[in-house]
């Protein structure tokens, strides 16, 4: 089988290089008709066909990886030409993402009515389209009006090397302050206010020395997390700003206990995000927001720790209770581990791909000669 991933995707977003990998595992030439994601529509719409030109032969499908809205329909012209179906991964959609989780676009208006017919338009044209949840499916059928029997379910996971690094893992040294990180963007579906009030809630019960907490990232709200962190005089977290993947991922494991995320909006209780999948694949133990979408893949408890979305006081007490067991964390963070191989190791996500592709393909038969 040969797939190729098509628009002007970022190579190095989790999702993609998990996705290669996968379908990589399962004996899948992988090719790449990529244009660089700033160009003009125009510009981008020709860096793509030069592309198909060059690559898109004998192929036996298109993938249009995540975010990739605007490359829908040029992908379904091209595919509709060769004959192959188009699956497309859009992970999430603008019009929610814009109006309803960041609040940059007001609900109602024309840019949040052209968001939105370009959400739909998108995910109806495709032959197959991804999701990461069957919250996020639910939502995109009943927002987007993308009939259920397209869908497949496959979860973002996380890649090889995170999942090898796990596997090395090795036990927390005595008498050092407990490493709690965070990584990944400060958006409103994280939660970061949540973080911050946890660490505020634990430095004052304990002193800075009980805990040190981490946070690795940057965006939306970083300047409020900043200078949330400074008015409190909270000794105990240190920002680090944005690092390189590995660099990132090297911190985590170093990790004693890992966040997940902690958001009160409707998006947030309709992901599980990479963060989520990296900690437990290297075996952290991982406290993050209760949800429909966590209950899918695992069991609060046992694999991971659960508390109310945006509750600070909770998770504070989730970390306290966390510290004084090292033996049972340690033991969630197998069972953690466990559960991330069976739902997101490549491999598996690479199965959940070449389904798809058969699937779509089977969809498409009556309407393409082959």
């Amino acid at each position: 089988m040969k797939v190729a991933f098509f628009g002007s995707y970022d190579p190095t977003y989790p999702r993609v290089r998990v996705f290669r990998e996968g379908l990589e595992s399962r004996g899948v030439e992988v090719r790449d008709l990529h244009a660089p994601p700033r160009l003009a529509p125009g510009w981008r719409a020709a860096a793509l066909c030069a592309a198909w030109m060059a690559r898109g032969k004998g192929l036996d499908a298109l993938l249009v990886p995540a975010f990739g809205h605007r490359d829908v329909a040029l992908a379904t012209i091209l595919g509709r030409l060769a004959g192959i179906p188009v699956i497309f991964d859009p992970l999430v959609s603008r019009w929610d993402t814009q109006v309803g989780d960041l609040g940059r676009v007001r609900a109602g208006s024309v840019s949040a009515a052209r968001m939105r017919w370009s959400d739909r338009a998108s995910m109806r044209m495709a032959d197959g389209l991804l999701c990461d949840t069957w919250e996020h499916a639910d939502f995109f059928t009943t927002a987007m009006g993308v009939p259920r029997q397209k869908m497949t379910r496959v979860p973002v996971g996380a890649d090889a090397e995170t999942f090898a690094r796990g596997s090395a893992r090795r036990a927390r040294e005595h008498g050092r302050p407990l490493d709690v990180v965070y990584i990944g963007g400060f958006l409103p579906l994280h939660g970061l206010p949540a973080i911050v009030q946890a660490a505020a809630v634990v430095e004052a019960r304990h002193g800075p020395e009980f805990a040190r907490f981490t946070l690795l990232g940057g965006g939306m709200l970083a300047h409020r997390v900043a200078r949330d962190v400074a008015s409190l005089g909270l000794r105990s977290v240190r920002l680090v700003g944005r690092k390189p993947y590995p660099e990132a991922m090297e911190l985590l494991a170093g990790a004693d206990l890992a966040l997940g995320i902690f958001g009160v909006t409707e998006k947030a209780a309709r992901v599980v995000p990479h963060k989520v999948f990296q900690a437990l694949a290297l075996g952290v133990p991982t406290i993050t927001r209760r949800s429909p979408a966590i209950s899918e893949f695992f069991r609060g408890g046992e694999q991971l720790t659960l508390v109310p979305p945006g509750d600070g006081v909770a998770l504070a007490a989730a970390i306290e209770s966390l510290a004084a067991d090292e033996e049972g964390r340690e033991r969630m963070g197998r069972a953690g581990r466990v559960a991330a191989l069976e739902a997101g190791e490549p491999s598996r996500i690479g199965s959940l791909l070449v389904e798809a592709v058969m699937r779509a393909r089977d969809a498409t038969a009556p309407r393409v000669s082959r």
